[in-house]
């Protein structure tokens, strides 16, 4: 049988192992499981956040809060909330802690999202803060903002559609008419009559069209005829080219020969005019001379 004492012993031991094991489970709910780095940050609010609030990075989870004590700094915010995340863990100096509220049935969080500055937040220092942001809240401000965008846009166009709207459809009317007018004149305009018509002067287009391409065509044969024989009057120039050389030779030298004779031709013309002008004034003064002539180369003034 065995001793009391040693039951004991093992009682106690399985009673320590299990507390060891439920300070490692509770260690690594926790998130204190390695070494951390410290942070705080201010808000003005905060509901919802306690000691062991989640710490997400841009939604990954890196830490959790550590303690919450009224601030000092009071133009910073009501409260300086102090937080631990994992030792080494980059964070922009210009990074914003968000306290969230995921959805309804969610546990509130700080989500800190990280800015764009290149220089890392050292160890120690202050994150920005920003209160939280609930669906309530961005429901309500959105609210707040639909009606006031329908108080002073919405509201104001309703009242002038409310106001054009009878002259509006009082144009419509009009301009219903007028367009039930014009369908009648089309309808007037397009007849069978005049349809008959149309149907003819695109006939006549027709055929005009076909005239002119049978005119187009006479006319390229004409330019072809036309300059086939430029062609050939080329060709008799240049075949005959020392006979017209001959010709303007010989009319060279007669054109001289008549500018030599110009002056006698000229003297020649003068008397034999002269002449005829005598003749003529005799037979004015004495018409008989045409049948009885002149006797001795007397004057016929001279005769009885």
């Amino acid at each position: 049988m065995k001793s009391p004492k040693v039951n004991y012993l093992a009682v106690g031991a399985f009673v320590i192992a299990m507390f060891a094991a439920f300070l490692v489970a509770l260690a690594i709910l926790t998130g204190r499981t390695g070494s951390t780095d410290r942070y705080y940050t201010h808000y003005d609010n905060v509901m919802g956040v306690v000691p062991g609030t989640q710490i997400l990075f841009d939604g990954y989870r890196v830490g959790q809060v550590e303690r919450i004590v009224p601030s000092p700094e009071r133009e910073k915010g009501r409260y300086r909330v102090f937080f631990n995340v994992e030792e080494g863990w980059s964070i922009p100096d210009d990074s914003v802690a968000w306290i969230t509220e995921p959805s309804l049935l969610a546990a509130i969080t700080i989500d800190i999202r990280g800015g764009d500055s290149t220089t890392a937040a050292p160890p120690g220092s202050e994150i920005r803060g920003q209160d939280l942001q609930s669906v309530f809240t961005v429901v309500a401000t959105l609210a707040g903002q639909m009606e006031a965008i329908i108080e002073q846009d919405i509201r104001p166009l309703l009242d002038t559609v409310a106001t054009v709207t009878p002259e509006i459809l009082g144009n419509l009317e009009t301009v219903t008419g007028d367009l039930a007018n014009a369908t009648e004149q089309v309808a007037i305009l397009f007849d069978a009559e005049n349809t008959r018509q149309i149907d003819g002067m695109l006939d006549d287009f027709a055929t005009t069209a076909g005239n002119l391409g049978e005119l187009t065509t006479h006319l390229e044969s004409s330019l072809a005829r036309v300059d086939e024989m430029v062609t050939r009057m080329n060709g008799l120039v240049a075949e005959n080219a020392d006979g017209v050389d001959q010709m303007v030779d010989d009319l060279g030298h007669t054109l001289d020969s008549v500018a030599r004779h110009v002056d006698t031709i000229n003297a020649n013309l003068e008397a034999t005019t002269h002449n005829v002008n005598e003749f003529s004034e005799q037979i004015r003064r004495n018409p008989s001379v045409l049948l009885r002539g002149t006797s001795g180369g007397g004057d016929l003034d001279d005769r009885p």
